[in-house]
């Protein structure tokens, strides 16, 4: 039996849990292979969503649990605002069928409503998500330039 096709919808101080276990999951395991636990992604979705202008959806799946997130800040710029896009996660499971593409067009309307004049985000070049971005409609900046500099050995 097929699940019904859900809707995003805005994501609740009481999702961040279950968001995090989903977050640490995801993120743990390739390409990514970054050491999350689940209270470390908690203290990152924490601090997002209660950040000014965070703005969070959540895509409900099957039983309660939570089959995408994405979660990121509006910012005032110049004559509107912009979005910053910090975090997108759907489970491993759920990738290539549409979650992502509905959490995304259901931010975008909700943005456009709300004055944004565009959307960033940063990400690695060499992995599944710059191409899913991609055919989004984002492009990779020709102008601009992510730097990072490391502090601790």
């Amino acid at each position: 039996m097929n699940e019904p096709v859900r809707q995003p919808r805005a994501m609740d101080r009481g999702d961040l849990e279950a968001c995090a276990t989903l977050f640490a999951q995801v993120f743990s395991t390739p390409p990514w292979s970054e050491p999350w636990t689940h209270e470390s992604a908690l203290a990152r979705l924490e601090h997002f969503h209660a950040s000014p202008g965070g703005v969070g959806l959540l895509m409900p799946g099957e039983g309660g649990a939570v089959a995408g997130f994405l979660l990121g800040h509006l910012e005032p710029y110049l004559e509107g605002k912009l979005f910053y896009l910090r975090e997108m996660c759907v489970a491993s499971h759920r990738q290539g069928q549409g979650i992502g593409s509905r959490l995304y067009r259901g931010l975008e309307k909700q943005l456009v409503a709300h004055d944004v004049r565009a959307v960033y985000l940063a990400t690695d070049r060499g992995i599944p998500a710059a191409a899913f971005y991609q055919g989004l409609g984002f492009r990779c900046s020709e102008g601009m330039a992510f730097y990072a500099k490391g502090l601790m050995g």
